[in-house]
């Protein structure tokens, strides 16, 4: 009886599993924009990382696009220890994101402020490792929002 419950139970919890509706945001072939150029004012190094990103949603079969980004970094000192030296850092990094349509159906602009946080290691080289991944994290997090932007922005 026990063995027959546990079987009713499996089959009605992956029927309603099956039946819940997720839908993934992003979907192959769901790219509805051609990006032509893309101009990057700021840190060459954040815009590259970001221009590819983006221009993996571009699709020739779409709408033809132009996307200007400016970059703003800044690195600031947020904790000091007794000695007066800085044990914790900020990287903020401002971008404006302007999506202008080659076939004048409309520009966008949003600003996009992020910021994260790294320690200061024991060695020189720890530390510019900690500011490198804190820094890959900030652009991962633009790039996921600037691509969110560009979907939603296009389809209204």
């Amino acid at each position: 009886m026990a063995k027959n419950i546990k079987i009713i139970f499996i089959f009605i919890f992956s029927i309603l599993l099956v039946s819940c509706g997720f839908k993934k945001i992003q979907q192959i072939g769901d790219s509805i924009i051609y990006i032509q150029k893309i101009n990057i004012v700021g840190d060459k190094r954040i815009g590259y990382l970001l221009k590819n990103n983006i221009l993996l949603i571009s699709n020739k079969n779409g709408q033809n696009y132009e996307i200007e980004i400016e970059i703003e970094k800044n690195k600031k000192g947020k904790i000091k220890n007794s000695s007066g030296k800085f044990t914790r850092y900020t990287i903020n990094v401002k971008t404006k994101v302007i999506l202008k349509s080659i076939n004048n159906l409309g520009n966008f602009n949003k600003l996009f402020t992020i910021s994260g946080d790294y320690d200061v290691a024991l060695s020189h080289s720890d530390t510019i490792n900690n500011e490198n991944i804190t820094t890959k994290n900030i652009i991962d997090q633009l790039s996921d929002d600037i691509l969110y932007f560009i979907k939603f922005s296009i389809k209204n």
